[in-house]
């Protein structure tokens, strides 16, 4: 968590107007924001061809839309597991809007993610949100 009680949150998403209000209501709570639009511009993603050298976690929370440039959601959450990533599985969430529903729904589950229908609430993101502080406490 940073200092003043709120969480380092990532959020991959190539809407710009979902982007936008993800980032505005999470940064609104007190969260440090970070938001990118392919994975693949994450600047520690550029950086570690394979396994993580931090020994913590560079996110508290991360949230990824499924349908990204360059690779899925899951795909990218798939090779941060591979590479070792510190960030709590169960403090990482996809955004879908996915007609496949049903078969990403149970292999989000069964990864240990949380999924995000949508269009979803707002406030059914910072409930999740507060829920992934309780884990880090």
């Amino acid at each position: 968590m940073i200092e003043n009680g709120g969480l380092r949150i990532i959020v991959f998403e190539d809407d710009p107007a979902l982007a936008n209000l993800l980032k505005h209501a999470l940064h609104s709570r007190g969260h440090k924001v970070s938001v990118f639009s392919d994975p693949t511009l994450c600047p520690v993603f550029k950086e570690q061809e394979t396994a993580c050298p931090s020994k913590t976690p560079c996110a508290d929370v991360i949230l990824s839309d499924q349908m990204m440039p360059n690779m899925t959601g899951l795909e990218f959450f798939k090779l941060q597991r591979a590479r070792g990533c510190k960030a709590k599985d169960a403090n990482k969430a996809i955004l879908t809007g996915s007609a496949m529903l049903p078969e990403l729904q149970k292999e989000v589950h069964d990864l240990g993610y949380t999924l995000f229908k949508k269009p979803f609430k707002v406030s059914e993101v910072l409930a999740w949100i507060d829920d992934c502080a309780a884990r880090l406490a």
